[in-house]
Parts: C-alpha cells; structure tokens; sequence
C-alpha cells in the first residue's frame, strides 16, 4: 500500500529527531526514526489495525499506531489504496487540542 506523509508530520518529525539528537545524541534520535519508520511499515501493511480514537467522531477515518518504544503516535488515515500520515505526536500531550489546532481540515470525511 502506498504510504505518504503531510508536511505535518515530516515537520513533526523533524522536530522530534532535533529534540532526540541534542538531549540523547544521534544513535537514539536515529534509533527513533528507524522506530517510527517499523510502525509507518506495519500501518502501511494492517492499515486498519490502529484504533479510532473515541473523541475523532467527525472524521471516522482517522486512526493512530504507537511507535514502539516510544510515546510517541502515529495518527493517520487509511483508504483503499493508500495510508497518510497526518501527524506524529507525543502521547502525553494534549492531541485532541494538537489535531484541532488547524490539522482537522485536511482530515477526509467519511
């Protein structure tokens, strides 16, 4: 399955890989990426394995994946043919608020 990410998400990215790479260095921030890439595999291949978070109710397709290891999850949407990655968030932060903060639009409705 075809699997891409928003620019949302590349910027999440970013930020976590800078944030890891100054307070623990390069080996951890790149064991996080290759984390992160495992579970973008894994959705790519069970795309309707991640739940649907209860609170999401205007956009039925939105779904999140755990990156192992880490708090940090994977919310995407899934189709018949492709998988986007919306956002990548730390799971202790305030999502619901994260996700509504202007992201919500681009979210297709079911």
């Amino acid at each position: 399955m075809n699997v891409s990410l928003s620019a949302r998400a590349l910027g999440d990215l970013d930020r976590i890989y800078a944030y890891i790479f100054t307070h623990r260095g390069q080996d951890a921030a790149e064991a996080f990426l290759a984390r992160a890439r495992r579970a973008t595999e894994f959705v790519a291949e069970n795309p309707l394995a991640g739940p649907h978070p209860n609170w999401a109710a205007r956009h039925k397709s939105l779904r999140f994946w755990p990156i192992s290891g880490t708090r940090f999850l994977i919310f995407y949407i899934a189709n018949e043919s492709a998988v986007s990655i919306e956002r990548v968030l730390d799971g202790r932060r305030d999502v619901v608020a994260l996700l509504q903060q202007g992201a919500e639009e681009s979210f297709e409705d079911e």
